[in-house]
């Protein structure tokens, strides 16, 4: 019988760190609300005011900071269907203070978000880019990188939340702004629409940002190259006539 092969260990990211490339990523590039589009459901539905946002940014932020870096300890060699039960029995466990925690601050607020605070112990920054990305990282560069994913959540849902509480309500924070009002844009139709054409608006102007580096560079690497050119042509005509009195002698 032939020998079983060994497993090849799992490949790790580069470990290099970046600043600005991982800030990017986190914030814009893969925003996991306006350009994967993998947490939105606290956003579209619950985010209905300033404050709400606010609430669901620290909640998310406490349960899934706590979560990733804690579940980063599980040994790989248990296998993926236990690892995601772990992964969410350790969520609920921080579930409990982080919610205790936002009720002595925003009592009412959190009541208001309902279900959907619980809901957020499952999110997919905790059980998917874990396994795609976060996992793969040495844990310094993980730490990092988690809290930048994190940053760009909670800015979506706090910019989110004070829109659409100025749209519906006319207030900010609670603060009364004008009389006019949509209050259409409460319910998760409006939250679809809103979120729906700020994905829409940032991924244009990423793309335009992105073709139009892409242009820069390739003018750039353009000149680069003539000016190689010029100067190999220049070399050249100054040998010629120096070979030429050469063969001459």
């Amino acid at each position: 019988m032939a020998q079983a092969k060994q497993m090849k260990p799992l490949k790790t990211r580069k470990s290099n760190f970046k600043f600005t490339r991982d800030l990017f990523d986190g914030l814009a590039k893969q925003n996991v609300v306006l350009m994967t589009g993998i947490v939105n459901a606290p956003v579209i539905i619950a985010a209905t005011t300033f404050k709400k946002g606010v609430v669901i940014a620290i909640a998310f932020a406490l349960i899934s900071f706590l979560t990733i870096v804690t579940c980063s300890f599980i040994p790989k060699k248990i296998v993926y269907t236990l690892r995601v039960i772990i992964y969410a029995v350790v969520g609920s466990v921080y579930y409990i203070p982080a919610v205790l925690l936002l009720e002595q601050m925003f009592p009412l607020t959190v009541e208001l978000i309902g279900i959907y605070m619980p809901l957020i112990i499952t999110n997919a920054l905790i059980f998917s880019k874990t396994e795609s990305r976060f996992y793969l990282e040495n844990r310094l560069k993980m730490i990092v990188d988690v809290l930048f994913f994190i940053a760009g959540f909670s800015v979506i849902c706090v910019l989110t939340g004070g829109f659409r509480e100025v749209i519906c309500f006319g207030t900010l924070a609670g603060i009364k702004l004008f009389d006019f009002s949509i209050a259409a844009f409460e319910s998760p139709f409006g939250g679809f629409i809103l979120v729906g054409i700020m994905a829409g608006t940032f991924r244009a102007l990423y793309n335009y940002l992105r073709n139009r580096r892409i242009k820069q560079n390739a003018a750039q690497q353009n000149a680069e190259a003539v000016k190689v050119y010029h100067k190999s042509s220049q070399a050249k005509n100054d040998a010629t006539p120096a070979l030429q009195s050469g063969n001459e002698k």
